[in-house]
């Protein structure tokens, strides 16, 4: 008897060790046929988006908000773009950039309205078509500007005249890149909502015999290297659909 109920326990373990196992396995195999099927769902939805999916210009708010604030500057700029298969996005960015500074030791005013303009490529990351995107990207930026120094307790230290000096118009030319990393969310409809952080490296700068500005238009305070970043409400202006095929009646 005790033998039977040892062969009956160790049958029972052995069912529910086997069964057990089959579940694992077939979970598995479930897990990846979904895999599998997301996969090509993916790539038929892909293949599916046109080559041209549309346009979008887009508004920095943050700019505005930095003029309407008063800051010592400000990159007020709009932008517009293609949008290739979802994936790509060619960018063209044109912006005035606004700065009045005030010397905070001395009596020095830097001041310049000018232009400046931004090329370059998004890549989004995001392989869901869900209305999100994750952005990276590249820049070419580049500024021709006119700005102004005035200092009204200049005294010539040679012949020792109090003499305000007052220089405007002087021309200036500055040339960098910049690396883009941002997000992007529909909202509603043709709206949506971004932001992005920029790492610009100046490349080239013209120089002077008065020294180099305090600003660069786009590139914000003058050096070797500045952070930025925008935040856009953007329209999707255009959307190409995809037409669907007539079927042809039996």
């Amino acid at each position: 008897m005790l033998k039977i109920s040892k062969y009956i326990s160790v049958l029972l373990i052995s069912l529910v060790a086997t069964t057990a196992y089959a579940q694992t396995q077939q979970n598995e195999v479930a897990k990846e046929a979904k895999a599998v099927a997301d996969t090509i769902a993916a790539n038929q939805k892909d293949k599916k988006t046109p080559f041209i999916s549309g346009a979008a210009i887009s508004i920095d708010v943050c700019g505005l908000a930095m003029k309407a604030l008063d800051s010592r500057f400000a990159n007020m700029e709009a932008s517009a773009r293609l949008n290739f298969k979802e994936k790509y996005f060619p960018i063209f960015e044109l912006g005035l950039g606004d700065c009045t500074r005030e010397g905070e030791e001395n009596n020095n005013v830097f001041s310049t309205t000018a232009p400046y303009f931004r090329v370059g490529m998004d890549y989004n990351f995001n392989k869901k078509h869900n209305g999100n995107r994750m952005f990276g990207g590249i820049r070419y930026a580049f500024s021709s500007f006119n700005y102004n120094f005035e200092n009204p307790d200049f005294t010539d230290e040679a012949w020792g005249v109090h003499d305000p000096l007052v220089l405007h118009d002087i021309k200036g030319k500055a040339q960098w890149a910049e690396i883009v990393f941002g997000v992007e969310t529909k909202l509603w409809s043709i709206i949506r909502l971004g932001y992005n952080v920029r790492y610009k490296m100046r490349i080239k700068q013209s120089g002077n015999k008065w020294g180099d500005p305090w600003y660069i238009p786009g590139f914000g305070r003058n050096g070797g290297s500045a952070w930025g970043g925008t935040v856009n409400l953007t329209f999707d202006v255009g959307k190409t659909a995809r037409k669907n095929k007539p079927k042809l009646a039996i």
